[in-house]
């Protein structure tokens, strides 16, 4: 008895054991599976990765910012095709399942038993799939598998069937970088999934069993057989008929891919609002790369691929003229080999001696062509604003225009600060008119000698080094004398107001107080004059640019929203005159090419600018409705074009511009009107004479219309600037035109 006793205990202690290791192994399993569960809020609320999507002001898509390229779209957006080759390739019972097909796992459970699988395979339904997509590991064990059938289970008594489609098919994978069938459906179609064909259905259903090996873009073979494959099983489940399959398989696969690294239509704008936009104080914590916003941009696609076109056609004449006339010396080239990256890795990382560096890359001919080519490589910006609220309609930040190529590249819109040359003198001529100096008072065109704070002698000549006698405020402007700028500086303004005046405007660089500034010697972007010009095009008030109308979340609520932010610059008389002065620029001046080549017959005004050894080209010219502004140099300094034939600011980015405006205001979907400047009620204005300068009877002949502020008109009435005025500054010497006295650097 004692024997049996003893060998009963001992099985009820093994039964024990094994029972609780049963037991234990089901409550880690149990815990295991229920800890990787989704929630209840979780299941009502998946967040799949969604990119954010830029348009422009005109509906066009620009742009995607992503992690993985996926955009969300109802299953009303879908085409009906696309459900139809899913259900019939991956789930003919999906619509009588309740989430798990019993049926299909049973085969499946039993197929894995037989094989020995460690890793489960088969019986997946759209259900199950999506569970796994959107919330569990791609691990093939039976625990995440048992997740998969609860969550399964779980989504279908949370969601409708239409519902499921909707999220599958956004969420799953179609190759190519497009995460979500409204992606893929532009990344290889350039059309909306609404839109999709049977066979481009079939086609993308196609990519999900194996995304690399059925992908069209790179297997259209594969892809086209796998198309027909899903095309028949489309027809066995009477998703399509027999005559509907047979031309569909006959069709050609047609393709309009564009790849995930496509940079969209406007790729240095879109970067420019991606810097701006990742900043964490714009959108609180908010992800631009998965949340799915859509950002809506005051740009005008169609602007913009005319402002592209406008760049495209002037830089590759003036890379021409540069080509045919520019050699590098060859000190430049041994500066050149000595800042490249391979010879400061031969030297520093090889410790190859710097001779033997020099010798070695020189005797590289072809890499130093390519050094010499890419140091030699045209660039231009255009940026183009509405004056009326600061709205970005167009902006092209360098000559890398193509979708394909572009890498972030330097831009030259507002990334790149030069010399603005003749550009900036019109804020100096608004200093002087605001101040009631009239646009026919007269200056002296002859060169004036300046005290330099080395103790030199600092003079500034005409660009092309003539001289001339009395010449009024308005011809100096048109003709941009520097000789007669200087003087007016020199006679009536300090440094310190010539800023003032300029930042009062928009200009927020900056700038060095000193009377050379009146020439534009001080350093502002392309963006920074344009937004200042603004002044000028819009009554005398310049706005803030605003790139951005708002921003919404992937539910459509707003969750930021700009205004424009006005201030004021000028009083509207002294700003009406300097309008009347720029149009000058253009219909008798330096600008004149506008009218004579290019036929802009508008209301337009504007500026040219050209700084010493034409390293800088500029125009910053203006209608009532548009500012724009165009630069064109080098990023290299020491690389500049090489003739005042081709390399000044009428003839380098005039160009660019006058093409620019010209094709703007001869779209009729961009409806510009040919509108005037308003001129104020409180300017005066008063016939001239046009030989001698003085008042004249409206009758008289060659007399002309001259505009004063109530400032000017009292003060040219009172004899003010009958004599000459004494000097703001001081220390200066009146020279003869044929002066020894050698030149500082001239802008013009």
């Amino acid at each position: 008895m004692s024997t049996n006793s003893s060998k009963k205990g001992v099985k009820k202690k093994i039964s024990g054991i094994l029972l609780a290791i049963i037991l234990g192994a089901v409550a880690i399993f149990g815990i295991d599976l229920f800890r990787g569960l989704p929630s209840f809020e979780e299941l009502q609320n998946p967040k799949p990765e969604l990119a954010s999507l830029v348009y422009s002001e005109d509906g066009v898509l620009l742009h995607k910012f992503f992690f993985k390229n996926r955009t969300f779209v109802p299953l009303r957006a879908i085409s009906r095709w696309a459900p139809d080759a899913l259900i019939a390739t991956e789930d003919v019972a999906f619509y009588q399942h309740w989430g798990v097909d019993l049926r299909r796992l049973a085969i499946a459970f039993g197929e894995n038993i037989i094989k020995g699988r460690t890793r489960w395979q088969g019986a997946s339904t759209i259900t199950q799939q999506l569970a796994k997509n959107l919330f569990l590991t791609q691990e093939r064990t039976l625990t995440r598998k048992a997740k998969e059938f609860i969550t399964a289970i779980e989504l279908e008594r949370t969601y409708t069937k239409s519902e499921i489609l909707a999220l599958y098919l956004n969420t799953v994978y179609f190759g190519s970088g497009a995460y979500g069938i409204e992606s893929a459906a532009q990344t290889y179609f350039s059309k909306p999934a609404s839109e999709l064909t049977i066979p481009e259905s079939a086609t993308l259903i196609a990519t999900l069993k194996n995304p690399s090996a059925y992908d069209p873009s790179k297997d259209p073979s594969a892809s086209v057989s796998r198309r027909n494959l899903i095309i028949g099983l489309m027809e066995k489940e009477g998703f399509i008929t027999h005559a509907q399959a047979i031309k569909a398989k006959a069709s050609p696969l047609e393709l309009h891919y564009t790849p995930v690294s496509h940079q969209g239509l406007a790729p240095y704008f879109t970067e420019y609002l991606r810097q701006t936009i990742k900043s964490a104080s714009m959108l609180d914590g908010i992800n631009v790369y998965r949340d799915g916003l859509t950002i809506q941009t005051t740009l005008d696609s169609r602007m913009q691929k005319y402002a592209q076109e406008a760049v495209a056609e002037q830089a590759a004449i003036l890379q021409a003229q540069f080509d045919r006339t520019w050699r590098c010396s060859e000190s430049l080239k041994t500066q050149f080999i000595r800042e490249s990256p391979r010879f400061k890795e031969m030297v520093n990382e090889d410790g190859v001696p710097e001779k033997v560096a020099l010798a070695r890359l020189r005797a590289d001919r072809a890499w130093v062509n390519n050094l010499i080519h890419d140091k030699t490589r045209v660039q231009m910006a255009l940026v183009a604003l509405d004056p009326a609220n600061g709205h970005v309609k167009a902006w092209v930040g360098g000559t890398n225009l193509g979708p394909d190529d572009y890498r972030y590249q330097f831009d030259h819109v507002w990334q790149a600060k030069r010399q603005p040359g003749s550009a900036f003198k019109p804020f100096v001529y608004a200093a002087a008119i605001d101040q009631g100096v009239p646009a026919n008072y007269m200056i002296l065109d002859q060169p004036l000698a300046l005290q330099s704070g080395n103790g030199g002698l600092w003079i500034a000549r005409n660009a092309e080094g003539g001289s001339g006698g009395m010449t009024t405020l308005r011809d100096a402007l048109a003709h941009s004398l520097n000789q007669v700028t200087i003087r007016l500086a020199y006679e009536f303004l300090s440094p310190s107001e010539i800023i003032s005046y300029a930042q009062r405007m928009g200009i927020t660089s900056p700038m060095q107080p000193n009377l050379s500034i009146a020439l534009g010697t001080s350093e502002v972007s392309p963006l920074e004059l344009a937004r200042a010009y603004t002044t000028f095009a819009n009554n005398g008030s310049w706005s803030e640019v605003l790139p951005v109308l708002k921003v919404l979340d992937k539910n459509g609520r707003v969750i930021i929203e700009h205004q424009p932010s006005t201030h004021f610059g000028l009083d509207p008389a002294t700003n009406y005159i300097m309008v009347t002065m720029l149009e000058d620029v253009i219909n008798r001046g330096t600008g004149i090419a506008a009218r004579a080549r290019y036929g802009l017959d508008m209301e337009v005004a504007g500026k040219t600018g050209t700084t010493q050894s034409m390293r800088d080209a500029w125009f910053a010219g203006f209608t009532p409705q548009l500012v724009a502004v165009v630069w064109a140099g080098f990023d290299d300094e020491r690389v500049h074009f090489t003739s005042m034939e081709y390399g000044q600011g009428a003839r380098a980015a005039l160009p660019a511009w006058a093409i620019f405006l010209k094709k703007c205001y001869s779209d009729p979907t961009i409806t510009f009107e040919k509108r005037y400047f308003q001129r104020p009620d409180s300017v005066i204005a008063v016939p001239v004479a046009g030989d001698s300068n003085a008042p004249a009877d409206s009758l008289t002949q060659n007399a002309e219309i001259e505009y004063y502020t109530p400032k000017g008109y009292a003060r040219d009435q009172a004899g003010d600037f009958s004599g000459t005025p004494a000097p703001v500054n001081s220390g200066a010497v009146d020279l003869p035109d044929s002066t020894g006295v050698p030149s500082p650097p001239q802008q013009f």
